[in-house]
């Protein structure tokens, strides 16, 4: 029996193991997925785990369940990965394979700025998004019982790193998850301190919209009492001080990192080729290149269609994960291997309740209509029925009750941001 082993459980690695497992016929081929965690994160849910429109384990799908008679599922640390030998090195054992699949996805990059990747706090995995919203609840109970001056003001003063898709939905979610709870919850807390920013490198948020949406965006968020900084770029950060390269600074005690991606480091241990920013080059088979028994996909692969690199998008994986499912069971089979060709379907972005922006088939849509839309979406691309009446409930108690408080630790967890 051939055997398949997919490196990943994020969207691209899941999926794929999913959908090849059921196409394959029994006795096959035997396919193992391995993981970290034995979840599925949906990390379109993060900023609203964040902000608590949502309970934490229903953005979540067990691998087990996902996957059970169409794949084998192992929860281990990937150590490296020996291609000559064709076998997979895990803290768990060692597996050998016949068909690989890459889908690490990628980690956060900090452009080695002094202090980012001791003092922030990143927004990638579950566990970091449970730990930023305590994080913002420890600063409002902490703020609570201090006087006024520059130490709560830090304490108050909550800012976000890039303004792209994750940046904006996490700033909204968090203006409306603060303003919600402040003044029956937080009564001596006055909502005018409380500061939200929003820093941006470039010209102009959501920079990979069309500037009409763009400029709406900034709008909402304007209004919503978040200082937006574009052309601005944080030069460092020691827990306490945002340092910007303008000079200035900001006394800040909570910095949510959002504005870059580095190669997962197993990935980029491969001795195989990549771009210029560490991603796998891929064929039109979404083969690495060179290779005929590795596939990737995802966030850790480059695929160049017409001149220019796919970024790393969900719906980018979603759709490789398709063709490289179609292609194991081809590889295994040999049978020609199909050509990959991305179709765009849209792009969405929440601005927080009832708000958002969208281009959807060439068509722009914003404020209620967009934020229907991304709801919509992403419940359909939620796996498993009973996730979705679960989300499909979270949201509509949200329409009518305040948020909760509650702080979920895990062993741990980080709580002083001068901590390693």
């Amino acid at each position: 029996m051939k055997r398949v082993v997919v490196l990943g459980g994020g969207f691209g690695g899941a999926f794929v193991a999913r959908r090849a497992g059921s196409m394959l016929r029994p006795g096959e081929a035997e396919i193992t997925l391995v993981a970290r965690e034995n979840y599925l994160f949906f990390t379109p849910f993060c900023t609203e785990i964040v902000g608590g429109a949502m309970e934490v384990r229903h953005a979540t799908a067990p691998l087990r369940e996902m996957l059970a008679g169409r794949a084998k599922v192992l929860e281990a640390e990937i150590l490296r990965v020996d291609l000559a030998a064709k076998t997979v090195e895990t803290a768990e054992g060692t597996l050998p394979f016949d068909l690989l699949v890459v889908a690490l996805g990628s980690v956060t990059g900090t452009f080695n700025l002094p202090g980012i990747s001791r003092h922030a706090w990143f927004m990638r995995t579950l566990p970091e998004a449970i730990a930023y919203r305590n994080r913002v609840i420890d600063c409002l109970e902490e703020a609570s019982r201090m006087p006024p001056g520059p130490t709560r003001t830090a304490h108050l003063t909550f800012a976000v790193a890039g303004a792209g898709p994750t940046g904006v939905e996490l700033a909204c979610d968090l203006a409306d998850f603060l303003h919600g709870i402040l003044r029956h919850q937080y009564p001596d807390v006055g909502r005018e301190e409380v500061k939200l920013l929003v820093v941006e490198g470039s010209e102009r948020v959501l920079g990979s919209l069309d500037e009409s949406l763009s400029a709406y965006a900034e709008k909402r968020m304007k209004r919503k009492g978040i200082d937006v900084r574009v052309k601005t770029r944080i030069s460092g950060y020691d827990g306490a001080t945002i340092q910007l390269n303008d000079g200035s600074s900001v006394p800040c005690h909570t910095l949510a990192w959002t504005a870059g991606l580095a190669p997962n480091p197993v990935v980029a241990a491969l001795d195989l080729p990549k771009d210029k920013s560490g991603r796998l080059e891929l064929d039109e088979n979404l083969r690495v290149k060179g290779r005929t028994d590795v596939f990737a996909l995802g966030d850790c692969a480059a695929f160049v269609q017409d001149g220019k690199t796919l970024g790393p998008e969900g719906q980018v994986a979603w759709q490789e994960a398709r063709v490289v499912a179609a292609n194991l069971v081809a590889s295994l089979r040999g049978r020609p291997l199909r050509t990959f060709r991305f179709k765009r379907l849209g792009r969405l972005v929440s601005l927080g309740r009832r708000y958002a922006v969208s281009e959807f088939f060439g068509m722009r849509f914003w404020g209620f209509p967009a934020w229907w839309l991304w709801r919509t979406t992403y419940l359909f691309k939620l796996p498993g029925l009973r996730n979705k009446l679960r989300v499909m409930l979270d949201w509509t108690l949200d329409l009518f009750f305040p948020r909760e408080t509650v702080r979920i630790r895990y062993a741990g967890e980080r709580k002083d941001p001068a901590a390693p």
